[in-house]
């Protein structure tokens, strides 16, 4: 990321972003609006939170199957009512959750973009895989849940990842790699990145020494690319 990789950066951000649209942006007028109602005072707007911030306390303490509205409004302080003023169901619940992690995955690649600006593609790549692992791995069940509940979500992830390496890859990186190979790795690449991830996540309760796992999933990509520039496997 050399040469353009500022001007990308400044520039290419929020084409990135608007690839992983918030779910809501993404609804039509009504649709919104039968989704839930949208805060506008500072008291609403805590209500809405603290609704939310109880989903991942119930599912520690209760597990999966306790997540229902009435335990969130029980656990979040809030009376039932006050719940269904803004979430008319579970659902809706699980969709703000959604589009809270996507903000937070927008974060991510926002910071990596900026701080990465005279990296490697390489070093850019370690930096993005992970602290994108790292963000969904936060409070890995309840992503889990989230993007059962919020199928798409896979595949805004994977077409802002495309965009974002779009940026990266290409001009500031187009004279180590042929046209051919930008495109399949422009392909591969979000794919790849996207399972190792998820996967990463989903597994890191079952895996005794998740960093080393998502160590794993850095070096898995890191070869990769080195294998598209015709170069030996090395220590990363």
């Amino acid at each position: 990321m050399s040469g353009n990789a500022n001007h990308a950066a400044d520039s290419g951000i929020d084409v990135v972003l608007e690839s992983y649209p918030r779910t809501e942006g993404a609804m039509k007028t009504n649709e919104r609006a039968l989704t839930r109602r949208e805060p506008k005072q500072q008291r609403s707007r805590q209500t809405v939170e603290v609704v939310l911030e109880a989903v991942p306390r119930v599912l520690k303490r209760h597990g999966a199957d306790a997540v229902t509205t009435n335990r969130i409004a029980e656990v979040a302080g809030v009376s039932i009512g006050s719940l269904y003023q803004y979430f008319p169901d579970k659902q809706a619940i699980f969709t703000a959750l959604h589009d809270r992690h996507v903000d937070e995955v927008r974060h991510v690649i926002e910071r990596t973009m900026a701080d990465c600006t005279s990296a490697s593609l390489e070093d850019f790549t370690r930096e993005l895989v992970e602290g994108l692992a790292d963000v969904h791995s936060e409070d890995a069940e309840l992503h889990e849940i989230v993007s059962a509940a919020v199928p798409l979500g896979g595949r805004g992830f994977k077409s802002a990842l495309q965009a974002t390496f779009e940026q990266v890859i290409s001009p500031a990186e187009q004279d180590r790699y042929t046209p051919d190979e930008t495109k399949r790795m422009l392909f591969v690449l979000p794919h790849m990145v996207e399972g190792l991830v998820h996967g990463v996540a989903n597994q890191k309760r079952a895996i005794t020494s998740w960093h080393g796992a998502k160590d794993e999933a850095i070096r898995t990509v890191l070869v990769y690319l080195n294998s598209c520039q015709g170069g030996h496997t090395g220590h990363y």
